[in-house]
């Protein structure tokens, strides 16, 4: 078990359910129905999940997509990371118990379930096309174009919808890093925090600037020397991360492109979503798979009796992108 796999099992110690959610339509003519399973975020990352998936129906997948972000710094950066966690006196957007603006940070719940409060949608791939020309004509990645919009979605539904708000975005370290297994945790993060007048461009902007400072190399770092510790401590480490008021939103998490060109036999449209935990609202998703983008969001477990919470989030999601 890598150094990511030991903390993701630390975190369900905690109640947190954290297996990846997928979903699949066989034939999109015929059924609207989604056909849900769930991989466990101990043993894969969301693109090593995937790649099982496909294999498992015989898929022959090439090397799983590999990035090369060298840690420039690590200094500041783990200064950043004690700071934002700790010694931080003024949060951004807070999350509290018994506060509507961010989910259930200290809920007392033990025990890990999948959300209920679910939503989604498929593009066709003329509708894919004209996203990725609009943001080729903004200059801005579909990730950032994505994110700038379903910020301004779930904003409306926080008790502080002018504030600045931490997303966690995760990130793929194939090619900085190797296991045995590539389907297993090549997972990191980066943390920005989003103004609400903030565009897709300036978004991105920010991304990019925690990529130039190494935010996601420090960040496995931490996870790998903590790795080293014994079980009990991981989870100490991880409730007191979540005793402080800042913290992320939630996870936005895009798969990427697969098999534009179409070569597996496959008539199937694929949906993909984040894990949700603790302190946290949302998770959503996206995956282009045979050139067609699908959007998947689920709030926390916790909400599972509001389904029609993250509907609301999706429709204007939708309408705005």
């Amino acid at each position: 078990m890598n150094s990511s796999a030991k903390w993701f099992s630390a975190a369900e110690s905690t109640g947190d359910f954290l297996d990846i959610r997928y979903g699949r339509i066989s034939d999109e003519k015929v059924s609207k129905e989604v056909e849900w399973c769930f991989v466990s975020h101990v043993e894969c990352d969301g693109i090593g999940a995937f790649a099982q998936l496909l294999r498992q129906d015989g898929a022959e997948l090439p090397k799983l997509p590999q990035t090369r972000n060298p840690n420039r710094q690590i200094i500041k950066p783990i200064w950043n990371f004690i700071y934002q966690n700790f010694l931080r006196s003024t949060p951004t957007s807070e999350r509290s118990p018994n506060s509507e603006n961010w989910a259930l940070a200290n809920t007392e719940k033990n025990v890990a379930s999948k959300s209920e409060a679910l939503a989604w949608h498929l593009f066709t791939e003329e509708e894919t096309e004209s996203i990725r020309q609009r943001c080729r004509q903004m200059k801005v990645t579909v990730n950032s174009y994505l994110l700038k919009h379903l910020d301004q979605a779930v904003r409306s539904d926080l008790k502080l919808p002018h504030s600045d708000i931490p997303w966690m975005i995760p990130v793929n370290l194939r090619g900085d890093i190797q296991y045995a297994d590539d389907t297993e945790n090549h997972v990191s993060c980066v943390e920005p925090v989003i103004s609400e007048d903030d565009s897709a461009a300036e978004i991105q902007r920010k991304i990019r600037h925690q990529f130039t400072l190494g935010e996601h190399r420090t960040k496995h770092l931490i996870l790998k020397l903590g790795g080293f510790l014994n079980k009990r401590a991981r989870v100490r480490f991880i409730n007191k991360l979540r005793s402080n008021t800042r913290g992320n939103i939630g996870a936005f998490s895009n798969l990427g492109v697969w098999d534009s060109e179409k070569k597996i036999k496959n008539e199937d449209s694929w949906f993909f979503c984040p894990p949700v935990g603790k302190g946290q609202l949302l998770g959503a998703g996206c995956v282009t798979f045979q050139n067609r983008l699908s959007l998947t969001i689920q709030a926390h477990s916790d909400l599972s009796d509001k389904p029609e919470l993250a509907k609301a989030w999706m429709q204007r999601w939708v309408d705005a992108v």
